[in-house]
């Protein structure tokens, strides 16, 4: 029996245009995550020209830290850095968030685990038998989603170490509303967005 994929493209080119590790260095912080509770989002606006970074750790003193970067993919520099430093006591009406507790809410999104999107795109589709083209086959229809944002990710809990990438997550959730890992990624970005007010997600 043949096999036929049926792709729709909704919007055309997606890809990380620089490499992380030249951000990195422009940022002046290591490839490797150096410290044992640590995860980076680099987040890649497509058609903005710009790159966004999240970096969260525990730092020496045992005290979290968020540190927020613009990047130019036009100029290739830094244009704006935001430093996040939780304080313990309250500031007038203002509490305190807990760090640990979002580093959990990260954890619980099975961030240590979480695949390359490109890995699961098995689980994109609706096969169906079509005979339109003289004797059955089974057709497999996706959406493939080629522009919008795109997320790399970089996580280290302890000795548990983790990377992955996927895109448009909203979009492909809207298509494909049982793929666990697709869950996961969203959820992700709604607990940075929602703690930390990180990612406009």
């Amino acid at each position: 029996m043949k096999h036929y994929f049926l792709f729709f493209f909704l919007i055309l080119s997606n890809c990380f245009g620089q490499e992380v590790s030249e951000i990195n260095k422009v940022l002046e912080i290591p490839d490797s995550l150096e410290y044992e509770q640590e995860i980076r989002i680099y987040k890649d606006y497509s058609i903005a020209n710009k790159f966004e970074i999240l970096r969260m750790f525990k730092d020496q003193n045992k005290e979290w830290v968020v540190y927020r970067y613009w990047y130019s993919k036009e100029f290739k520099d830094v244009t704006k850095i935001n430093v996040i430093r939780f304080p313990k006591e309250n500031i007038g009406k203002l509490k305190p968030k807990n760090a640990d507790l979002i580093w959990l809410k990260i954890l619980i999104t099975n961030v240590e685990f979480l695949p390359d999107m490109e890995s699961i795109r098995y689980k994109f589709g609706t096969p169906f038998i079509d005979s339109d083209r003289g004797e059955p086959a089974i057709v497999n229809k996706k959406i493939l989603v080629t522009d919008g944002d795109a997320y790399k990710v970089f996580v280290r809990n302890e000795k548990n170490k983790n990377n992955f990438s996927f895109n448009n997550p909203k979009t492909y959730l809207k298509h494909y509303p049982a793929v666990d890992e697709l869950i996961s990624y969203n959820e992700l970005l709604s607990v940075i967005n929602k703690e930390l007010n990180l990612l406009n997600y």
